[in-house]
């Protein structure tokens, strides 16, 4: 959808600072994970620079296999600790999160992605989703080695240009601390905001490498911190931000709903966006082509037809509207030819067929009557007519 509003990063990663919610219905493919400098001024602790080392120790492909946990059982998610952690302290989905991590691509080593002091929500989308899974198998303070193919990284659209399509990934993970869960309603208006604005950013990122389901679960994540219909978050100022965070939200996941086909979802989203902004032009818009693509055309029709009373040079409502109004004469001629065949109507091709047929035969009888008489005629005046026979009885 090009008319989206997307807000994406030039550099193709995700902001390090969002921090989204779990949710439980997660089960995208792939995934994306934030780049950020490190900074080559701080300096580490004598126990830091332990972990650094663990953590820059280079993969040895040739390490036997049984030494990593087979996580899912395929082969396609592995797990080895390398420094053990404090027993039962393993993070819950939802709950804040602080790791350590470097990125390196299985077959050449060569480290593309690190970070340190990254702050996440586990299960919800901030990080691939082999890391996701590993880390809510990890206690504090542990250290491991994950071996994650594409399917669970970057998938066959990769990170470009680091990150080829396919390419199978191994992280070194160190979950640092956990600390618990951002409420929406515990926050500030302007914190609700920053956090809701963030999601929303990268939910359009999902979008944009068509990771629909990926794009949705994070959408609506930011709707719980802009709110819902009736809230009153903050000022008269911040309410009218967050409301408007809010409908633009809503119009995107309508643009998704309508990429996944689930047309009908789609439709129910854009009332929402229409019950706060009647005359929101891309709400409208959007309705006429999903009324349309569920073969509504009279109120698609309408739909448009308000869109470009908005906007009466939107080019795309004009090109669409002209596509139903050409359905919608074809429907009409499709009607009057049912009502024709209701009520017992020949066309006119089968009346021309009737009455060739009907002539043809009125032909052929009236010849063989005027044969039929040429012949009693010839008899009767040669005397051969045969019923002359009778008169001599």
């Amino acid at each position: 959808m090009e008319d989206m509003e997307l807000n994406l990063e030039q550099n193709n990663t995700i902001s390090q600072n969002i921090t989204p919610e779990v949710s439980d219905f997660i089960n995208a493919e792939q995934g994306s994970f934030p780049e950020s400098s490190i900074n080559s001024n701080d300096i580490l602790s004598e126990d830091n620079q332990n972990k650094e080392a663990l953590l820059s120790q280079p993969v040895n492909g040739d390490e036997p296999k049984e030494t990593y946990q087979d996580i899912l059982g395929s082969g396609d998610l592995l797990k080895k600790i390398i420094k053990q952690g404090a027993l039962d302290e393993r993070p819950m989905k939802g709950e804040q999160i602080i790791i350590n991590l470097i990125g390196r691509l299985e077959d050449n080593d060569d480290i593309f992605e690190k970070e340190e002091n990254f702050e996440i929500t586990l299960g919800d989308c901030e990080v691939i989703q082999g890391v996701d899974l590993a880390l809510s198998l990890m206690n504090v303070g542990e250290i491991a080695e994950l071996k994650i193919a594409s399917r669970f990284g970057y998938g066959e659209k990769g990170l470009s240009p680091k990150v080829l399509g396919g390419a199978r990934l191994v992280y070194t993970v160190e979950l640092l601390s956990v600390k618990p869960e951002i409420i929406p309603d515990d926050l500030t208006p302007s914190e609700r905001l920053k956090i809701g604005l963030k999601k929303k950013d990268k939910g359009n990122w999902w979008y944009a490498r068509n990771e629909n389901t990926m794009a949705l679960h994070v959408y609506r994540k930011a709707l719980q911190y802009f709110g819902g219909p009736g809230d009153i978050i903050g000022s008269d100022s911040e309410q009218n931000d967050i409301l408007n965070e809010r409908v633009k939200t809503l119009n995107n996941m309508a643009a998704v709903h309508m990429s996944m086909n689930s047309l009908d979802l789609a439709l129910s989203t854009l009332d929402s966006v229409l019950a706060v902004e009647p005359h929101n032009e891309k709400a409208i818009m959007r309705k006429g082509k999903v009324l349309a693509l569920k073969g509504q055309n009279v109120a698609a029709a309408r739909e448009l037809e308000k869109a470009l009373q908005i906007n009466p040079n939107n080019k795309t409502v004009q090109n669409i509207l002209s596509n139903v109004k050409a359905a919608l004469v074809k429907e009409r001629v499709q009607e009057r030819e049912l009502y024709k065949k209701m009520l017992g109507h020949k066309d006119d091709s089968e009346k021309s067929a009737k009455d060739e047929k009907n002539t043809s035969t009125t032909f052929i009888i009236s010849g063989l009557v005027a044969g039929l008489a040429v012949i009693c005629g010839y008899c009767y005046l040669n005397n051969n007519f045969p019923f002359s026979k009778f008169s001599t009885l």
